[in-house]
């Protein structure tokens, strides 16, 4: 009994908790709801996302569904089944040898390397992304090599931020801080900051102390802009300024001038030959490669002027440290061809070196065929910002007419009676006197017949045609026409008529111009391997003439086997009016000369010089004493020059100052700046270049098989190389063909 009241009392006490929470639960809800009524909570969801429709017309959405129907019919046919997965195939095995190859160019050995570089330099079939993929693996030589073979633009990764441009202000801020960084152990650096920013004051941005710090520029800021990279010009030839320029962030600066001034041609070759310069300084590769410069060089490549195409190969031959046929240059010597990667090392070097107030891209112009007076400051004001494009290829059969009256004369002729084929044409520089006395039977056979052309050679070359244009740098494109395995280069520097005009630093002594300047082109040519193991060919124009000789007689007098090899390999020297004992133009009265202040380039140039009739008789000594004397062939001008600035003809280098004595002499009627400019490649000048050119390789051959028939018992051990070379070869081959065969697999 006791037990049956204990358990009603817990099922009592159970039901009247249940009782009480469900009491409490019911008040509780009933709150809730007169709250819910209160407060609209809808005001929460006002920033979540509604659901968004899109209402298509019927017929559109019919349209589509056909679409994709057709589509599926089209892919189901036997022929797709078929052929699709082959296109899939080989979207995928165009990826993966890009990607093979450019592993190949990374990690493989020289020759495996050189060859992927140019497999890769040929494609041009991926997209966009493949190539920005492809320009992210990059290394720094790989991009350099693939910019040296001309490849595409979407190789190169964009410098960062490229789409941003800096203000003229910030620019030229940057520029002189560039300078600054040489100021304290360079007087140079020291002079363009005193006399270039001397009204330029650069300071902090807006400070917290409420001062408005900025850089107050003139209105000329782009002319000092111009100022100040001419001084990094100068500047960047010296090896240890390059660095500091380099660790300075140097490179990222001058990108910047870059982006603002990317139209103006003149801020671009100061830009190139900084560019230029920096590049010869130690293993720079990664530098450029970080700093998105290769990106840039590979826009420059395909400038329409020639002049940064020029300067930008330079650049990249010195960056490329991976192709065993690239030469280092240093400033000054423009390799003019060949251009990019070549397959083999040169048979023949050909230096071309410009005269007084010259330089290569305008001295060795073609002739115009509109003459008009000439300007003494030819290179100054003729030619100011003109745009140098490279000839283009012209057609093959365009009549060589030059002018109106010549064009009527010859359908006069062909009127009466057809022009057989042994009329001839004789152009403008024909010899007047040909003194050929020295000159050897071989060369005189080869030359022979180049004082005129046939008619019918002479109706194939295209000539006066003003929609092709002259030629701008005819060594740079006609040479390699005849000769495709020379190197041809052009040696330039700056002169000046007058102190007044002088542009050169004026922290260097003006002494010794001309010794001083073959001394340091000597051993630019010497870094750059000119005349190692082949013969080499001057043409010098004007007083690159007198230059030539001081580099043939300081190399010959060399302890250094390298610099001395200059000498004993030169073959061949072509003087273009050289003043070998001055020029009556050079001496001046006392009182002109006091008012002109003529520079150190003109004195050294006076008449009967005791400086240059030492020069001339020594170098005729050299020569006799080298082991195989050059040919020397003189071209003298025989009409009077006639200069604007004066107003009447005056003879700049006589006859008798032409003279050396030596070799072939050759006195034709063109002025003295018109004996560097030749009409065509049939006129006489260039003709008789070709012959001086072919004659030093032949020469360079003889003397080889000489030297083979002297020492029998080299055959045998070159045969035995040649065919060891053999079944190398056929090694080499299998070995590409296998890894040929891995890469498709």
């Amino acid at each position: 009994m006791y037990h049956d009241y204990k358990l009603y009392n817990k099922l009592f006490g159970g039901c009247g908790l249940a009782s009480f929470v469900g009491l409490v639960g019911f008040e509780a809800y009933r709150t809730y709801s007169a709250l819910s009524n209160l407060v609209d909570t809808r005001v929460l969801d006002i920033d979540r996302k509604r659901p968004d429709y899109i209402y298509i017309k019927h017929h559109i959405y019919r349209q589509s569904l056909q679409e994709q129907l057709e589509q599926e019919r089209e892919d189901s046919r036997l022929v797709n089944v078929v052929i699709q997965p082959f296109g899939k195939w080989w979207k995928v095995l165009k990826h993966s040898v890009a990607w093979t190859l450019l592993k190949i160019a990374q990690e493989g050995d020289q020759s495996h390397r050189l060859k992927a570089i140019k497999q890769l330099a040929l494609i041009d079939h991926l997209k966009d992304w493949d190539f920005q993929h492809l320009a992210q693996l990059c290394d720094a030589q790989t991009a350099i090599s693939l910019a040296r073979s001309n490849c595409d633009s979407r190789w190169f990764l964009p410098p960062r931020q490229y789409g941003v441009e800096k203000s003229t202000h910030e620019v030229l801020a940057g520029v002189k801080g560039l300078i600054e960084k040489l100021a304290p152990d360079n007087n140079c650096a020291a002079y363009v900051l005193e006399h270039t920013f001397t009204s330029h004051q650069i300071k902090e941005p807006v400070g917290d102390d409420g001062v408005d710090y900025r850089l107050y520029v003139s209105r000329f800021e782009n002319e000092q802009l111009k100022q100040a990279l001419s001084a990094l010009v100068h500047l960047t030839t010296v090896e240890q300024n390059c660095r500091k320029i380099i660790d300075a962030g140097g490179l990222l600066e001058l990108i910047e001038v870059e982006k603002l001034y990317t139209d103006n041609i003149d801020i671009k070759l100061l830009l190139s030959r900084i560019i230029a310069n920096l590049s010869v300084c130690g293993d720079c590769g990664y530098d450029f490669f970080a700093t998105g410069w290769i990106s840039i060089l590979s826009k420059w490549q395909k400038d329409v002027d020639m002049r940064m195409q020029v300067t930008t190969d330079l650049t990249l031959s010195n960056l490329d440290r991976d192709d065993p046929n690239s030469f280092s240059y240093e400033s000054n010597v423009y390799p003019l061809y060949p251009k990019g990667r070549s397959k083999n090392k040169p048979d023949l070097d050909v230096v071309f070196i410009h005269g007084l107030l010259g330089g290569v891209f305008v001295t060795w112009r073609q002739k115009d065929l509109k003459p008009q007076a000439a300007s003494l400051l030819e290179g100054i004001a003729s030619y100011k910002d003109e745009l140098l494009t490279l000839q283009p290829t012209p057609p093959k059969s365009h009549p060589s007419i030059s002018d109106t009256a010549t064009k009527e004369l010859i359908e006069a002729l062909q009127e009466d009676e057809p022009l057989s084929s042994e009329w001839s044409v004789v152009f403008p520089d024909v010899p007047l006197v040909a003194d050929e006395k020295y000159t050897s039977p071989g060369v005189r056979n080869r030359t022979k017949g180049r004082y005129s052309v046939s008619g019918d050679k002479w109706l194939q070359e295209p000539l006066g045609d003003e929609s092709i244009g002259r030629s701008f740098c005819w060594p740079m494109e006609w040479l390699p026409k005849d000769f495709p395995n020379i190197r041809v280069i052009g040696l330039n520097y700056d002169s000046s008529l007058s102190q007044w005009s002088a542009s050169g630093c004026p922290c260097e002594k003006y002494d010794g111009k001309l010794e001083k300047r073959a001394g340091e082109f000597l051993k630019k040519l010497a870094k750059s391997n000119v005349g190692q193991d082949r013969p080499v060919v001057w043409v010098g124009h004007s007083m690159g003439g007198l230059l030539i000789k001081s580099i043939i007689n300081q190399a010959a007098a060399s302890d250094d086997p390298a610099v001395r090899r200059i000498a004993e390999n030169s073959r061949s020297i072509m003087f273009l009016g050289t003043p070998h004992r001055g020029s009556a133009i050079a001496k001046l009265k006392q009182h002109t000369s006091a008012l002109v202040w003529p520079s150190v380039e003109v004195r050294e140039l006076e008449e009967n010089s005791t400086q240059l009739l030492h020069l001339n008789k020594t170098f005729l000594k050299t020569i006799n004493q080298l082991k195989k004397k050059p040919e020397i062939v003189t071209v003298c001008e025989g009409s009077p020059t006639v200069l604007t600035s004066f107003k009447f003809p005056l003879h700049i280098v006589t006859e008798t100052s032409a003279r050396i004595d030596e070799g072939d002499f050759y006195l034709t009627k063109e002025d003295h700046l018109n004996l560097s400019k030749p009409v065509c490649r049939q006129s006489f000048l260039y003709q008789r270049l070709i012959s001086t050119i072919w004659c030093a390789m032949q020469s360079d051959k003889a003397s080889e098989k000489v030297d083979e028939e002297r020492s029998p018992s080299a055959k045998g051990v070159e045969s035995g190389k040649r065919q060891s070379s053999v079944f190398s070869d056929v090694y080499r081959q299998l070995r590409q063909m296998d890894k040929l065969f891995n890469i498709f697999l």
